[in-house]
């Protein structure tokens, strides 16, 4: 509990059949999801800011950008360092934020914010997520991000949840991606190095069911033919012994991992879990806004609607 911060934003817990799911306004994402009392996510306690990220909604960019020094339509744009070890801005501006709570019914629930222009970032963005579950489909979020600029704004999208196979220890369990290639990481700063490798090359087996006991990740993975065979649902697993646990899954606009390995041995374990796993979809990879790589571009006015969620893998 040291690590963990005390806030009083609100919490709303909803459910469906064996599903249920405490949504926090903190970062608009996901405290806790559970199957029949199982965790799908490792959760933390009410009361207390997402340790780690752990389910914020990252926007307008996930993961980082080099020096916060981005250009966008011939303008050189200056964020506000927000990891100062690293000298990198770091996923946007909401997942540190309190969302407005809107609809909310016994499976459902809509949270909104706004994005003002400020400092390196001159656009204005309305973002709204609905959560939702169902007893078949599990947790699923529509996120609508509405550019309410008078001129064009690059754009990018991650969620940051901690997979859980229903409450098996990470070391037993194995993570499969649908992914070929990795982007490498300089491990100073953690920004893109080189040229993609494969993704097997890090993670033996990735694409079927790679064994994590021993693995300390922080990477970023991809498909390099994803774009050529169109807007295809992605989906992740990570499974237990028994073959039971978590199913990830986001829209074709998700194109990019991150997987980041919390682990107590390297003095980041999670709060309450220890070693615990975030698969993060991203619809851009890391310093996206400097290499425009998987950028969304939003025309003024322009609304754009992603979708992504968990369900469990129960037999």
């Amino acid at each position: 509990m040291d690590s963990l911060i005390a806030h009083d934003h609100k919490f709303v817990d909803i459910s469906a059949g064996d599903y249920a799911a405490s949504i926090s306004t903190f970062g608009g994402g996901p405290r806790s999801l559970e199957y029949a009392g199982a965790p799908l996510l490792s959760d933390y306690p009410k009361g207390f800011n997402p340790p780690l990220s752990a389910g914020t909604i990252l926007a307008p960019w996930p993961n980082r950008v080099a020096d916060g020094v981005f250009i966008f339509g011939g303008d050189v744009h200056r964020l506000d360092i927000s990891e100062p070890s690293r000298a990198n801005a770091i996923h946007g501006f909401v997942a540190g934020r309190v969302w407005e709570v809107g609809q909310n019914s016994p499976s459902s629930v809509s949270l909104s914010t706004h994005v003002a222009p400020q400092p390196g970032w001159p656009w204005a963005l309305d973002l709204a997520v609905t959560w939702s579950v169902d007893a078949e489909s599990g947790l699923s979020a529509e996120v609508a991000i509405t550019n309410d600029s008078e001129a064009a704004c690059p754009f990018g999208l991650g969620w940051h949840p901690y997979l859980s196979a229903l409450g098996a220890a990470v070391d037993d369990c194995t993570l499969r991606l649908p992914v070929d290639k990795n982007l490498p990481l300089e491990p100073v700063r953690n920004l893109p190095a080189g040229t993609a490798i494969a993704a097997d090359d890090v993670l033996p087996g990735v694409g079927s069911a790679a064994p994590l006991a021993g693995v300390w990740l922080d990477h970023c993975f991809f498909d390099s033919g994803a774009r050529e065979r169109g807007q295809v649902r992605r989906q992740a697993e990570l499974l237990g012994p028994d073959g039971r646990g978590a199913l990830l899954w986001a829209d074709g606009s998700f194109g990019w991992f991150q997987v980041y390995t919390a682990d107590p041995a390297r003095r980041e374990g999670f709060p309450g879990h220890g070693k615990a796993i975030a698969v993060e979809p991203m619809t851009c990879p890391p310093d996206a806004l400097r290499s425009g790589t998987g950028l969304l571009v939003l025309s003024p006015g322009e609304r754009k609607v992603l979708q992504m969620g968990v369900r469990a893998v129960a037999g």
